[in-house]
Order: structure tokens, then sequence, then C-alpha cells
């Protein structure tokens, strides 16, 4: 085999290995609204995922969080969606439905874990 064919094989094995490993997998999440409530209550993700809220209930739903502006919505009607691109940074973010903000069951918790935060504070320490 010649060195050119060597190398270019040895790209793709390197590639086709890259991502079994999972770079470049797909960073979104889907939270529903339904008529129990959210679908899932807690959360974790990276920094920089989409987080997806979908209205599958038969009323209106409001996303708003204090701590995280990136997920607070407009009005979503039944069968609409919102997606929110979180920002750096590890934090936790509460979110709840501006409708029924007493309701703990359209309400949850988010933690944005920020691996680059991460990789940076070991390598200043």
């Amino acid at each position: 085999m010649e060195p050119k064919a060597i190398q270019t094989a040895a790209a793709a094995a390197v590639f086709i290995l890259c991502g079994c490993a999972g770079i470049g997998r797909d960073r979104s999440l889907m939270e529903r609204f339904e008529e129990r409530g959210i679908s899932a209550p807690a959360l974790a993700v990276e920094s920089g995922s989409v987080l997806r809220f979908v209205n599958s209930d038969t009323r209106p739903h409001q996303v708003y969080s204090n701590d995280c502006s990136e997920l607070s919505s407009t009005l979503l009607q039944p069968g609409e969606n919102y997606s929110a691109q979180l920002g750096p940074g590890d934090k936790v973010c509460h979110f709840q439905d501006l409708l029924a903000p007493q309701s703990s069951q359209y309400s949850g918790t988010l933690k944005v874990h920020d691996v680059d935060e991460e990789r940076l504070r070991e390598t200043t320490d």
C-alpha cells in the first residue's frame, strides 16, 4: 500500500472511531407540557445544548426562569414549541409555567454543565 493510501485509511479510521465516541452528537433535549405536568422535572445538559419545550397539553403554557432568561418563552398555545439554546457556564436553572406559578407539577430544574469551563479550572489548579 502506498503512503498516501495508508494516510487516507488511517484518517478514515480515526474519523469513524471519533464518531463512535460521541463527537458531533445531538445536543438537544425536549421537555413536554402535558395535562398532568411536565415530562421531566429534573434535567441535566451541557452548555450550548438546545432545550425544546413542547406544549402537548390542551391549554396554553408559558415558560419562565428567573435564573436563566434564555429559557423564558412567549405564550405557547397547544401544539406549539419553543427552543432555547443554553448559554455558557455551570449553572442551575429553575423554571416554571408563568400561567400556573403555584403548580409544582409545571416547574422544573435544569442543571447545566460546561465542559470547557471545567477544563479551564483543571488547567489553572
